[in-house]
């Protein structure tokens, strides 16, 4: 039976300890990763079956991030052989010769993505410093957004960081350029559409679009609107998405080009797209180190920013001496 992961649900370690105190040892879903090797869907699925906890939590715009202690971690890590043979075990009862071939194909993905991203890293040393930099740091930011949209939704916060310092130190000479996408306006609908649309058993989304609302109805406008940022030199090309509320903040007094259609967010080192399973075999921790390089590397913050870490109460720990 498994537990039910809940990053916001307040603990301490065992004993009481003092949070501000542990907080300098603890560790993030990142570090879980590195030493145990695992995926973060996998530090998830340890919290979820009892293996490790969560004792505290840090709150970003975007989410919330899980810390653990290094104590338990270090004491699962003895333990991680015998979990993942459970697991496979357990799949293979389930899927039978399904599992096995899904297991191959994980093998084959994570060798092929190592090899493709040497020769991509190495393919950049004979291009501009600054193109270089620039597609580097679009490879990385691109696996931090599949793991963003995967479910760590606080990395969306480095995201940001990262998209504006691009906008500010890099122009369409280094590969990148920067377009306006207008999008449609969001609409509050009034007590009375809202009582139709439970009427007629539509979601408001649903009612809203087919109906465009009433005059009583409020209008966000353009509240749907993006910028795209598309990052292309020779062969290597990479497309990310901020939405206008956001990136409209740093990119006020530009002019930029519009386009009336977005393309997909993704990436394409030699033209060649990178799967949902390549994604994963960049390690987090190494994602999130090059991200923060490159920030630095800006003359920028190079930390996740985040509020204190949470006690069971929901108030910032403070040092009980």
């Amino acid at each position: 039976m498994f537990r039910t992961f809940q990053p916001v649900e307040y603990t301490t370690e065992a004993g009481g300890s003092n949070m501000q105190e542990f907080a300098g040892n603890a560790l993030t879903t990142a570090d879980v990763c590195r030493k145990l090797n695992v995926t973060p869907r996998e530090v998830h699925r340890l919290v979820a079956e009892g293996y490790l906890d969560v004792v505290a939590i840090s709150r970003f715009k975007h989410g919330v991030m899980p810390l653990f202690s290094e104590d338990q971690v270090v004491r699962v890590r003895k333990k991680i052989p015998s979990i993942l043979r459970g697991w496979d075990r357990e799949k293979g009862a389930r899927w039978g010769k399904d599992a096995a071939r899904e297991r191959l194909r994980n093998w084959c993905a994570l060798h092929r993505t190592r090899a493709r991203k040497e020769r991509f890293l190495q393919a950049l040393a004979d291009l501009p410093e600054k193109s270089g930099r620039l597609l580097r740091a679009a490879y990385y930011l691109y696996h931090l957004n599949h793991y963003a949209k995967a479910g760590e939704s606080y990395l969306y916060d480095l995201k940001e960081q990262v998209l504006k310092a691009m906008s500010v130190s890099f122009t369409a000479a280094d590969g990148l350029q920067i377009y306006f996408i207008p999008g449609r306006d969001r609409i509050r609908l009034c007590p009375d559409c809202r009582r139709r649309a439970r009427k007629e058993k539509r979601t408001y989304l649903e009612f809203a679009e087919m109906t465009g609302g009433c005059a009583h109805c409020q209008r966000d406008e353009g509240y749907f609107s993006l910028y795209e940022f598309q990052i292309a030199y020779d062969d290597h090309h990479f497309c990310f998405h901020s939405p206008a509320q956001v990136a409209g903040k740093w990119l006020k007094g530009k002019k930029l080009p519009t386009r009336e259609s977005s393309e997909r967010e993704g990436g394409y080192p030699f033209g060649r797209p990178i799967s949902a399973g390549e994604a994963v075999a960049v390690n987090l921790a190494e994602v999130i180190e090059e991200l923060e390089s490159f920030l630095a590397s800006q003359g920028l913050a190079a930390k996740l920013i985040s509020d204190p870490p949470i006690s069971r109460t929901g108030q910032p720990a403070v040092s009980r001496r």
